[in-house]
C-alpha cells in the first residue's frame, strides 16, 4: 500500500529537472498537505475533498486551493 509520503517523494524525483518556480509551487502544496495528513497516511485514507474543506477553513486563497486539489486529483488518478 502506497503512502502519501511515498507519492510525494516520487513526484519530487519527477520534478528534479523543472524550474525553481515549478518545484516551489509543488513544495508549497506538499507542505500544506503534510500539515493536515502525516506522511504515513495511506493513499486510500487521503481524502482530497476533506483536504479541500480544511484549506477553505484555513482561509487560503480559493484559486490556490483549486490548483492544489486539481493536482492531487491528477496524482491520484481521480
Amino acid at each position: 500500500m502506497t503512502t502519501l509520503g511515498e507519492l510525494i517523494d516520487r513526484k519530487r524525483r519527477e520534478l528534479a529537472e523543472e524550474s525553481v518556480g515549478v518545484r516551489r509551487s509543488w513544495e508549497d502544496m506538499f507542505k500544506y498537505t503534510l500539515r493536515h495528513y502525516p506522511k504515513q497516511t495511506s493513499l486510500e485514507d487521503f481524502d482530497v475533498e476533506a483536504f479541500e474543506v480544511r484549506l477553505i477553513a484555513s482561509g487560503m486563497n480559493p484559486p490556490i486551493i483549486d490548483g492544489y486539489v486539481n493536482r492531487w486529483r491528477g496524482l491520484l488518478g481521480h
